[in-house]
């Protein structure tokens, strides 16, 4: 008889990977229908397929399949949210990152159907690459990921920049890039007297309005339409912060730090929040979703770990303390850019 074999590994991590497409699927299932919001209390299958139009079975198994993923608890036939749903996918929560959840599957940011073919064949035509100008897009991406600030990042970065030597007599900061705005929303908070800028593209800085709105923020925010990379920045700042946006400036940061250097007042600070990559830019796995979309445009716009403060200081800011931050989405590198008095 041949030889059985033998294996001292435990293929688990594969089944893992294998089984998380379809944990996926199940949790983006009951985030598009609202089924979290209907169980902020215990409920009955039949009670949530009879709110929803829901078959009622298929209601059950899914509500099943969602309990073993540990979303909902199971108990004599009645569902509710476990305490990570019910702070975090509950549509109307002040913390939900529903959307953030749903982001990553998103169609045209990361059309996984199309790896193997990117793989083979190389990126994608003009017609079918994907348009980092597309306002409308970014737009949309903006509502989608102030969910990863409100979840707590937030309150984690604000917390940092809090305890920067004279920030309490901070007057006037710049948010590059800001997307939705909120990091500047957890910035202000931390400091009644200080006045933010948000600058963007005027549709991202529409859709940040609304939420700027909503916290009853406007007295103490402008907006600067326009293109950070081509536009003037204003100047007088105590603060400038950019967080996962100066990908766009990879080729470019040379100029734009050293606008960024001019635009602040002595002493004042230019904080960066972004990917740093290590292990020969295979680590961490902050930036997996970044994947494809390189494979689609045919070139790379993560960060090497330490580039930024490299870049800072051969751009003549004084100082830079660097920190790699743990954040729900994985590892991120803040540095923290002085300049000289």
């Amino acid at each position: 008889m041949r030889k059985m074999p033998s294996v001292d590994l435990n293929y688990s991590p594969l089944h893992e990977i294998a089984m998380g497409p379809i944990k996926a699927a199940l949790m983006n299932c009951a985030i598009k229908y609202k089924v979290f919001d209907q169980l902020t209390t215990p409920r009955t299958p039949r009670e949530v397929a009879g709110k929803l139009g829901f078959h009622p079975d298929n209601t059950r198994r899914l509500l099943d399949a969602l309990t073993t993923i540990d979303l909902l608890h199971k108990k004599a036939g009645f569902y509710c949210n476990q305490p990570l749903a019910q702070a975090f996918l509950v549509s109307d929560s002040g913390t939900s990152v529903s959307r953030l959840m749903m982001q990553t599957q998103h169609e045209g940011l990361n059309p996984l159907e199309k790896l193997e073919q990117l793989v083979a064949k190389g990126p994608m035509g003009q017609d079918e690459a994907i348009d980092l100008a597309d306002e409308k897009m970014w737009t949309e991406e903006v509502k989608s990921s102030a969910g990863w600030v409100f979840g707590g990042v937030g309150q984690l970065v604000a917390g940092i920049i809090a305890e920067l030597p004279g920030f309490s007599s901070f007057e006037k900061m710049l948010d590059l890039g800001c997307g939705h705005g909120v990091f500047s929303l957890f910035i202000l908070d931390k400091n009644p007297d200080l006045k933010g800028v948000l600058m963007d593209r005027a549709p991202v800085l529409d859709a940040a309005a609304e939420i700027v709105s909503a916290y009853q923020a406007k007295e103490r925010v402008d907006f600067l339409a326009g293109d950070y990379l081509a536009d003037q920045l204003g100047a007088g700042y105590d603060l400038v912060y950019a967080s996962a946006t100066l990908n766009f400036a990879l080729g470019t940061l040379d100029s734009l730090f050293t606008k960024i250097f001019h635009s602040l007042k002595p002493g004042g600070y230019f904080v960066s929040f972004q990917d740093g990559m290590t292990e020969e830019q295979t680590k961490p796995d902050t930036m997996l979703g970044a994947v494809i979309p390189s494979m689609m445009m045919g070139h790379d716009y993560c960060f090497p770990q330490g580039m930024i403060a490299e870049t800072a200081i051969s751009c003549g800011f004084q100082k830079v303390r660097s920190k790699t931050l743990k954040t729900p989405i994985g590892e991120m590198d803040i540095d923290i850019c002085q300049k000289g008095g």
